[in-house]
């Protein structure tokens, strides 16, 4: 169809909405998707970002005259008719438009790089990062337009962000439109509100949100989703407290993709593929000590090395300590840190250094429970066996099993403890099977000490 033979005339608007309303038929008629579009422009020497393009063209203000110049020209018409008309409107209207009617448009195209640092001495979780990436990435979800959400969880320090950056870093050629990154600060007494977390993503994404709408999580929600919509965007949310935290975050169209680490199990948010880290392998372990400490160092004292991961727990984060304090201290032979940390009463004051704690990274977890359930973490450490059934934490408690069994179940939510299969240790007894890591079993000794409840 000619463009002659539809009304399409910018001569024909009188108001701001005649005009958009005018754009939106010139793209019908152009028969390009907004993607097809961002590159003709490119093409023109012109900037035209295809989420603006959406959003401008979602609203009833006048855009501004450098979009219409690139929109209409990205369409193959001559833009003039078109920017003389803009400003006959604008000058007829009896208030120029202000940021509340659209986006601040970006001067450049912006592509977020928000990730932080891979870690060099980032070892093992193939299995779990490529299971990560294949569903971050799969073809299935894009097929029907949903949005991939890859959920990671585990204890503290057993190294969620580290899987989440790594594989987020891996995969940079598939989200070539950008990689968002906040801490939600999940476990802080102050986390991040979705509100605040929107309006940073929507800046670094080239958009301000104007001020009427900045206090509003769905209208800025709604925007999020608008920007992101087709855009092969990585979004990575870290440290997140909860479900209500997290879902204003979640575009909604196809072409995103999304991977959340929390400490809490999102139960109701229906991630696509929930992931749930435990410790590394001894191999893995003795790998990242060597990275850190000094391969020839951990090589000349294999068994220290060993014994060392061993007390660790093969817990990432207790692994980082140790290697960071061999490294401190070039004169101290391995076996030095393993005699400190054979003693339990000591253990976790010696995996602290700098502000990187085993304890500190406990502590939020614990003070998030609800004193009954605090009261049944603190308890159960005295089982004195990693794997402890709900019948044997019954009999600590003083509580019927099915009261007992809630409390555990609240900790494997907070990530303090973890479910052991079925062929357990034998001393588990029957019924329902629980692990308790050594590191947190020695902070629920300090808690009970600390609090009066050890006797």
């Amino acid at each position: 169809m000619a463009y002659s033979d539809v009304v399409l005339s910018p001569q024909h608007a009188r108001t701001p909405e005649d005009f958009i309303r005018l754009l939106r038929r010139l793209r019908a008629w152009s028969e390009l998707t907004y993607r097809e579009l961002e590159v003709r422009a490119r093409r023109c020497g012109l900037h035209l970002a295809r989420s603006t393009a959406a959003a401008v063209l979602d609203r009833g203000a006048l855009p501004r005259a450098g979009f219409v110049r690139a929109y209409v020209a990205a369409c193959g018409v001559p833009p003039e008719p078109w920017l003389d008309a803009r400003q006959r409107i604008a000058a007829s209207c009896t208030q120029a438009p202000g940021p509340v009617e659209a986006p601040v448009e970006a001067a450049v195209p912006l592509v977020p790089a928000q990730l932080p640092s891979d870690l060099a001495d980032f070892t093992g979780r193939e299995e779990q990062r490529r299971a990560v990436a294949q569903e971050l990435t799969g073809a299935a979800a894009a097929l029907h337009g949903v949005v991939p959400v890859v959920a990671v969880t585990g204890m503290a320090g057993i190294g969620k962000t580290a899987l989440a950056v790594h594989t987020a870093h891996a995969l940079t050629d598939r989200f070539p439109d950008g990689r968002l990154f906040v801490d939600l600060r999940g476990t802080s007494t102050a986390p991040a509100e979705p509100g605040e977390v929107l309006v940073r993503f929507l800046r670094a994404l080239g958009v301000s949100p104007a001020a009427p709408v900045r206090d509003s999580v769905e209208e800025l929600s709604a925007l999020y989703r608008t920007v992101t919509a087709g855009r092969a965007l990585l979004v990575v949310l870290d440290n997140a407290a909860s479900e209500r935290q997290v879902r204003p975050l979640l575009p909604g169209v196809g072409g995103p993709a999304v991977l959340v680490t929390s400490r809490n199990r999102l139960t109701t948010m229906g991630p696509s593929r929930s992931v749930e880290l435990g410790p590394l392998s001894a191999e893995h372990g003795v790998t990242v000590l060597a990275r850190i400490a000094g391969a020839e160092r951990v090589a000349a004292e294999p068994e220290a090395a060993a014994d060392i991961v061993r007390l660790c727990g093969r817990c990432p984060l207790a692994l980082r300590v140790a290697g960071t304090r061999l490294a401190c201290r070039g004169q101290w032979p391995l076996d030095r840190l393993a005699e400190l940390l054979r003693d339990e009463r000591g253990r976790l004051d010696e995996l602290a250094i700098g502000d990187l704690a085993v304890r500190d990274s406990l502590e939020p977890g614990y003070a998030t429970l609800l004193e009954a359930t605090r009261r049944a973490f603190r308890l159960v450490a005295r089982l004195g066996t990693a794997v402890f059934s709900a019948e044997a934490a019954a009999e600590v408690l003083d509580c019927p099993v099915d009261v007992a069994e809630a409390h555990l179940e609240a900790l494997v939510d907070a990530s303090l403890l973890t479910t052991a299969p079925a062929d357990g240790d034998d001393r588990a007894g029957g019924g329902a099977r629980y692990r308790m890591h050594d590191l947190v079993r020695l902070y629920a000794w300090e808690r009970a000490v600390a609090e009066g409840t050890a006797a």
